[in-house]
């Protein structure tokens, strides 16, 4: 049975940025067609009314760790030294099957929100990646290698792969994840770079999040991160640095010469290091996503308000109220944030023949009004708040604000009994 999504406007974020009103009809996992309003019905459709709505392409989040929601609220206001090792005050507490339950009620989260797909990378990501699947939420799974303390735990990373796969089309599959520039030895690097290219994965890192970070790579005799990246075969365009909070101006400007999308946190890197990436220089260069990082640093899953610091935050750095225009913003939040993680064919977009992962905005709020510039009402005004429903693969997740596969209240319940409070 198909569904006719009836009445609404498409804000499709096409290569045209087409704006329409305009009937939808979705057939399986994909979008069939769009066309003029009652064109497209056909006896037996399930008919939704989308009247006072916006349709858009579900939100792509870029760079995220599911599996510590749980640390919302653990670490606020601490000086930069307090992130040197990335551990939060606790949870030595929290057991693998916490992580694993805090990694469904993420996914719930982020759905509410309008995040239809992410990038998601942990240790445990085996016991974690099946939850997040189970939510219905399409995903980039990484397994967290690390050699800095210990050998890489490469059977898991190769049994996520094993599991899931590396291929795009499947609604969650695997990628690649070494830690970090300082936390990975050159040998990781080199490995990482070998293993997907002959896999044909995508490779997840954290890249310039700290000052010593940048020290311990030029230790190794690298001129900085970019040049660390290039000589382990990680310079390209497979492979989604996060954050480029340390990358000189050098860098900034040879970066587009390799072509590596960037996955940009500004509220986490706010947070921790009181600095972000001056992303203006790169935009249009290099595909750029947005993430919402983990909840220690950034207590927030809302990816447009993500997009709304970004922009401002953005500005400031550039010295000019022009430049992250609200066009660029809402197709960072969409269609180049599907290409960061080689998803642009599949997802980002409203176009016949790609899967329907789409979001329905409530119009009929104060906050959404007036419709002088839909566009923009999405990137400075409208926010998770009015998300209606949300579908991803052709499935509804969230119908009229409440998940259909799980219970919110429930979720919540289960989540505030890991806090300190009664």
């Amino acid at each position: 049975m198909a569904t006719l999504f009836t009445g609404g406007t498409l804000l499709t974020v096409n290569a045209a940025n087409e704006i329409a009103r305009a009937d939808l009809r979705i057939e399986g996992k994909s979008i069939a067609a769009i066309g003029p309003a009652g064109s497209l019905s056909r006896p037996g459709d399930s008919v939704i009314d989308c009247s006072g709505t916006l349709i858009m392409p579900g939100l792509v989040n870029v760079h995220t760790h599911a599996g510590t929601a749980f640390f919302r609220g653990l670490a606020d206001d601490k000086p930069r030294e307090f992130w040197s090792a990335y551990a939060v005050p606790g949870q030595e507490r929290f057991t693998v099957d916490h992580y694993v339950q805090s990694a469904g009620a993420a996914a719930a989260e982020f759905l509410l929100h309008g995040v239809t797909c992410i990038a998601d990378r942990l240790g445990f990501m085996d016991r974690i990646a099946p939850a997040l699947e189970s939510s219905g939420i399409r995903a980039v799974v990484g397994h967290t290698l690390s050699d800095a303390k210990g050998p890489a735990d490469w059977s898991t990373a190769e049994r996520m792969l094993d599991e899931f796969g590396a291929n795009p089309e499947r609604r969650v599959h695997a990628g690649l994840a070494p830690h970090a520039l300082d936390s990975c030895s050159d040998d990781l690097l080199s490995e990482c770079a070998r293993k997907a290219a002959a896999l044909d994965c995508r490779i997840f890192i954290h890249v310039a999040q700290s000052e010593a970070e940048v020290a311990d790579i030029r230790r190794r005799g690298y001129r900085g991160a970019l040049d660390c990246l290039v000589r382990n075969d990680l310079g390209t365009p497979n492979v989604v640095a996060a954050h480029g909070i340390y990358l000189t101006d050098e860098e900034i400007d040879a970066w587009p010469r390799y072509g590596i999308p960037i996955a940009h946190c500004p509220a986490s890197n706010l947070k921790i290091e009181a600095r972000t990436l001056a992303i203006h220089r790169l935009i249009g260069k290099v595909p750029i996503g947005l993430g919402t990082d983990w909840t220690v640093t950034n207590n927030s899953m809302d990816l447009f308000s993500e997009a709304r610091l970004a922009a401002l935050v953005g500005k400031m750095l550039a010295d000019d109220p022009a430049v992250l225009t609200v066009r660029q913003m809402l197709r960072m939040l969409t269609i180049d944030g599907a290409r960061v993680l080689g998803l642009g064919g599949l997802v980002g977009s409203i176009e016949a023949g790609k899967r329907a992962d789409l979001i329905v905005l409530d119009l009929d709020r104060l906050d959404s009004t007036p419709r002088h510039d839909p566009e923009s009402n999405v990137v400075y005004a409208m926010g998770a708040r009015t998300v209606r429903d949300v579908w991803v693969d052709g499935e509804c997740v969230v119908r009229t604000g409440r998940l259909t596969r799980q219970d919110e209240t429930t979720l919540a319940r289960r989540n505030a009994r890991l806090g300190a409070l009664p």
